[in-house]
């Protein structure tokens, strides 16, 4: 059965990369019935105890993760700069409501900036195994 994008509640990327070092953006896209809803951005690998990093309408003061809900195309945007490891985990994209709060998952990896990539490649000629790298 498919479903009409509007009567999806809330999408979010089920997983986010970022570098260390590095800034992400994600987008949760809602429905316009929670236009005038607050929304927030919560880490913690259950939802239900997740602690809240940045919260709508007042921006929480945090000199590297903001949040904005552009109203007009029902998306919430949440950036995150100077990325760190610590910064890895599971995160939610949350609507508060009167009854159960709307929420999406959201799983955020970080990989260590500058680092080669390295990528076995087996040939078949001579059954031996190269190493490739993206940066040599």
């Amino acid at each position: 059965m498919r479903h009409k994008v509007d009567s999806v509640e809330l999408l979010a990327p089920a997983v986010v990369k970022g570098k260390n070092g590095g800034s992400v953006m994600i987008s949760c896209k809602y429905n316009p019935v929670y236009r005038n809803n607050t929304k927030y951005w919560c880490k913690g690998k259950m939802y239900e105890l997740c602690k809240i990093v940045v919260k709508t309408p007042r921006n929480r003061p945090n000199q590297r993760i903001t949040i904005a809900d552009d109203k007009d195309a029902g998306v919430i945007i949440v950036t995150m700069t100077s990325l760190t490891k610590n910064d890895a985990g599971q995160y939610w994209c949350v609507i508060s409501t009167s009854g159960r709060n709307v929420h999406a998952g959201v799983k955020l990896l970080i990989s260590r900036a500058g680092i080669p990539t390295v990528t076995p490649i087996t040939t078949a000629a001579t059954n031996s195994t190269l190493i490739h790298s993206d940066t040599w």
